[in-house]
């Protein structure tokens, strides 16, 4: 465990990232190997289910539900030169728990007609639904992780959807910026669905820059649009690649739209060129100011054809949007490169204090060998190294029962054990993570590198 004072703008990762992180593109320069099909990226090909899983440790006896993830499975021959990470059929990995016993394991494939959805799984009003950008459907999933046949949203779905929505606890609305640039390569939609898991509205924003609006973000006022430096390409399309691409030209910028109204215009803040995956959380301080906190890459998608790592690091940086005067600020606020930030699952658009982050090692190709734990408020953050063999994924957090403070409760997260070639689910005292899990569940076998997941209560 390593406690620190995170780095206030020093821009020190981002200037000296690209040498760092410097990789051939895969068939050029010699390199016949991707990586994202080597080792525990690799696909796992037998989808098995086994009851009273062993514990090393004790369960937190008030922890009952399912942990859920999702991630890319492909299970042809891809082609290796081709091949993107963010491709391939969903997988979903998820573990049973009640009343201290880890009840099963199973991993199943999202069933769908058309792209398998393989990115998030969320849970919204009472249903289970598996998700993916880019014009694919949500496909409902049962307790079971069986994909079912119902259509997403009780039918009310007209467009496709995202894999980043956000829900305002308050109103238990979610929001999500999709595209669908196969249908409409004019426009971007803002999706509302309400609070009894119906979509309310769903708006049409210009958008002609095309560009791969894979997160959003909310506030009490605002939704979030981040139009950003990677575009749509037909170059690459048509040579039968991931269908995007950096681009110099294009202006980056963050946009918000006011989600109260029926307006689809959006305020426009030109930023540095860059590219976010992951947003920590916004929020709107005293003055009426915008806070965005999120992962900024400085470049990626240019050289490296097959994934987002080999280019320049992600770290963790904070934007401030004068509402009133029309202007923004930028500061790097730490120098670690990090991913697949999450946060208080009740505090989406609110203050935040505290973000869990995964710690992604300074190579080429990431080692996920330990997880952070940033205090946004007092500018430190606590890193553990999980050793050697040993990496993470996205560690997710879930409030304790009856919390008092904002970082009570526990961090989710599977383990993968390279010396084993197996996972397990690792459950962590979130206020107190140098004692290291509090329980292990073993999986009987690994789980593939993947993106996100969710805790279901119940």
């Amino acid at each position: 465990m390593k406690r620190r004072k995170f780095l206030i703008g020093s821009g020190l990762a981002v200037a000296g990232g690209s040498a760092l992180y410097t990789m051939d593109r895969f068939g050029v320069g010699g390199n016949q190997v991707n990586p994202y099909l080597q080792g525990n990226f690799a696909p796992v090909r037998d989808q098995i289910s086994t009851d009273l899983l062993e514990v090393v440790g004790e369960i937190p006896k008030q922890l009952s539900g399912l942990y859920l993830r999702n991630g890319p499975n492909p299970m042809a021959s891809p082609n290796h030169k081709k091949h993107h990470w963010f491709t391939g059929e969903g997988m979903l990995h998820g573990v049973k728990i009640e009343e201290g016993k880890a009840l099963w394991y199973r991993n199943k494939l999202v069933q769908a007609d058309g792209f398998s959805p393989n990115t998030h799984v969320i849970s919204h009003a009472n249903k289970i639904y598996a998700i993916v950008e880019a014009g694919g459907r949500p496909v409902e999933i049962d307790q079971q992780l069986n994909s079912l046949a119902s259509e997403p949203f009780h039918g009310t779905l007209r467009t496709g959807f995202s894999a980043h929505p956000k829900l305002d606890s308050a109103s238990g609305e979610m929001h999500a910026i999709c595209y669908d640039y196969a249908n409409d390569l004019d426009n971007i939609q803002h999706v509302t669905v309400a609070n009894d898991g119906r979509v309310k509205s769903s708006q049409a924003i210009p958008l002609p820059s095309r560009s791969m609006v894979h997160e959003c973000a909310i506030t009490k006022n605002y939704v979030l649009v981040l139009d950003l430096s990677i575009l749509f390409s037909f170059y690459k399309l048509g040579r039968g690649y991931f269908p995007f691409s950096w681009s110099d030209e294009h202006q980056a910028r963050i946009g918000l739209l006011n989600r109260h109204g029926d307006s689809n215009e959006v305020k426009w803040f030109d930023i540095d060129p860059c590219y976010v995956f992951h947003t920590v959380n916004a929020y709107e301080d005293d003055q009426g100011n915008v806070i965005l906190d999120a992962m900024r890459y400085q470049r990626l998608f240019d050289t490296d054809w097959n994934g987002p790592f080999s280019e320049t690091p992600a770290v963790l940086t904070r934007w401030e949007l004068n509402v009133a005067a029309g202007a923004v600020s930028e500061q790097q606020l730490d120098d670690v490169p990090t991913e697949f930030p999450r946060i208080h699952p009740q505090l989406a658009g609110q203050f935040n204090r505290y973000g869990y982050c995964l710690g992604v090692g300074a190579l080429a190709t990431p080692d996920f060998g330990r997880i952070i734990k940033y205090d946004l408020v007092n500018h430190s953050s606590e890193k553990v190294e999980l050793g050697p063999n040993l990496m993470a994924a996205e560690p997710v957090f879930i409030p304790a029962a009856g919390q008092q403070a904002e970082d009570e409760g526990y961090l989710m997260t599977y383990l993968y054990d390279r010396s084993l070639d197996k996972s397990g689910l690792v459950i962590y005292n979130a206020q107190d993570l140098a004692s290291g899990p509090v329980a292990e569940i073993k999986l009987p076998q690994r789980v593939p590198f993947g993106f996100h997941g969710s805790w279901v209560a119940g």
